[in-house]
């Protein structure tokens, strides 16, 4: 049915971070022929397919914010019909104040972006994925938890766990599994003012997280933590009440 479709994968948030790491990785694992790479940032994506040596970088410039940037995305697919064997959502952003003293148009377009795009365009993009296609959706470690002062954040995080698990279940027939990928404090922009540890913990090598949750979406498992740390944390966030989790996390300083 899709042997003469074009093979692809679709990354948002491709201009840096695990996004990068992504496209590098999915071009090293499996057999595509081209890699629609998006973000906001058109200069950083030129930088992306640039360092891409067998599959073709497809730059996208789209901001994931508006439903316009959506449809770019969504477009394309409807007008090359391609076989997507690998969707990664993993657009997203979020950052440390308390909640009174946010903007609301932050706060809204924090929304869009890290919940309402990945919903979409999974939505949108489905009927381009068959047997054996992939949905990689990049969550965090603060889906585990309530975080005060990154409340938003951790909440969209948390929905986007959430959904991932339902939808696992419910694409199961149709043998296209979801993996959500939940990244403790990595050396990436996002934590680019603490070098070495953040809240007690160690940053992480992006690109171990990102080679695990690879391995993890070939063995459809419907989660991906990478590292001891991370792991006792996702245990610990089980049997503690979310109460104390909230007043504990309230403590810890994370970036600005």
């Amino acid at each position: 049915m899709t042997n003469d479709k074009k093979r692809i994968a679709i990354i948002t948030g491709a201009s840096s971070g695990f996004g990068r790491l992504f496209a590098s990785e999915l071009e090293r694992n499996l057999d595509l022929e081209e890699i629609w790479l998006v973000a906001r940032r058109d200069d950083k994506l030129v930088e992306t397919a640039s360092m891409l040596e067998r599959v073709k970088g497809i730059i996208i410039k789209a901001d994931l914010s508006t439903p316009e940037g959506i449809r770019l995305i969504t477009d394309r697919a409807d007008s090359e019909i391609p076989f997507i064997k690998v969707l990664v959502n993993n657009a997203g952003f979020g950052r440390n104040e308390a909640f009174e003293d946010g903007e609301d148009e932050y706060y809204s377009r924090m929304i869009d972006v890290n919940v309402k795009a990945p919903v979409m365009l999974t939505k949108k993009l489905l009927p381009y994925m068959d047997e054996g296609s992939k949905i990689l959706n990049v969550a965090s470690s603060a889906a585990f938890a309530p975080l005060p002062y990154l409340g938003v954040y951790a909440a969209t995080k948390c929905f986007l766990l959430n959904f991932s698990y339902a939808l696992d279940e419910e694409l199961k027939e149709k043998d296209i599994s979801v993996t959500t990928v939940c990244p403790g404090p990595a050396k990436t922009e996002f934590f680019k003012t603490h070098p070495d540890s953040v809240g007690g913990l160690k940053l992480e090598d992006p690109k171990k997280i990102v080679d695990k949750a690879i391995r993890d979406m070939k063995l459809q498992k419907n989660i991906s933590v990478y590292g001891f740390q991370m792991n006792i944390l996702r245990f610990i966030t089980k049997i503690i009440p979310r109460t104390y989790l909230a007043k504990f996390a309230g403590k810890v300083k994370y970036p600005k």
